[in-house]
């Protein structure tokens, strides 16, 4: 079976805007959370935490990762009719 692709993000409850120095602690968001949202990682965050997006500090969806922060080096997106563009 294969990995489930996710998107890493950053945030910090702390955190609501400015400079970030910090490391902070990462969520995994499925892409498919993402594609629900018309890939805004903001409501797709939220949706799949339940946390206010105004914590994130940082998300990169050029980066994949598997749900257990594995990257997925070698993932290719499927061409899928409504995917994000980029992906």
């Amino acid at each position: 079976m294969s990995a489930v692709p996710h998107t890493r993000v950053e945030y910090d409850m702390q955190f609501t805007g400015g400079d970030y120095s910090q490391v902070g602690d990462f969520a995994f968001v499925p892409l498919s959370v993402v594609d629900q949202h018309g890939g805004d990682v903001e409501a797709a965050f939220k949706a799949h935490t339940g946390i206010d997006p105004i914590h994130i500090v940082n998300h990169n969806l050029d980066e994949v990762y598997d749900e257990n922060g594995k990257i997925l080096e070698d993932w290719e997106p499927e061409e899928e009719a409504g995917a994000a563009p980029g992906r």
